[in-house]
């Protein structure tokens, strides 16, 4: 369908005198419509489709109980950004910050300060791909479908 020169509302070939949606006169002149058939452009034997796979959601709970304090779970469901601000939560504040603190204001020493901010930052990641695994519907950063 042509498009109004002046606003781009689309435009049958009837309205050739006035635009009904912003009154412009003459909105067709000098435009052309062709028809472009847009199943000719989609090849589905590219590349791009060949090495596509999709995510699973337990290659997604596996990530998340072994390398979850770096993101991995999320750059593997294609959230970039939330994967490097979820990294950086669980390395830099939880063990990082808070451990610091566990560490050298408690009596139970600096090793065990480390290691109890490490504990505790596995197992939110390990209940995070669990919720993961069982909601129904979730989505990666494609807009697939887990599996």
């Amino acid at each position: 369908m042509p498009k109004c020169r002046n606003c781009g509302a689309r435009l049958s070939k009837l309205d050739k005198d006035i635009c009904p949606v912003c009154g412009f006169k003459n909105p067709l002149e000098g435009v052309t419509s062709e028809t472009v058939e847009i199943t000719s452009q989609l090849t589905i034997d590219s590349e791009e489709f060949e090495t596509y796979k999709p995510c699973t959601k337990a290659t997604t709970l596996a990530l998340f109980m072994t390398l979850g304090f770096s993101g991995a779970g999320f750059f593997y469901l294609n959230y970039f950004h939330f994967a490097i601000v979820w990294a950086f939560i669980n390395i830099g504040v939880i063990i990082g910050g808070i451990g610091s603190l566990l560490a050298f204001l408690s009596p139970v020493g600096i090793l065990w300060g480390y290691l109890i901010m490490l504990l505790i930052c596995y197992v939110i990641n390990i209940i995070l791909g669990i919720i993961v695994y069982l909601k129904p519907n979730m989505k990666d950063g494609r807009g697939e479908f887990l599996h």
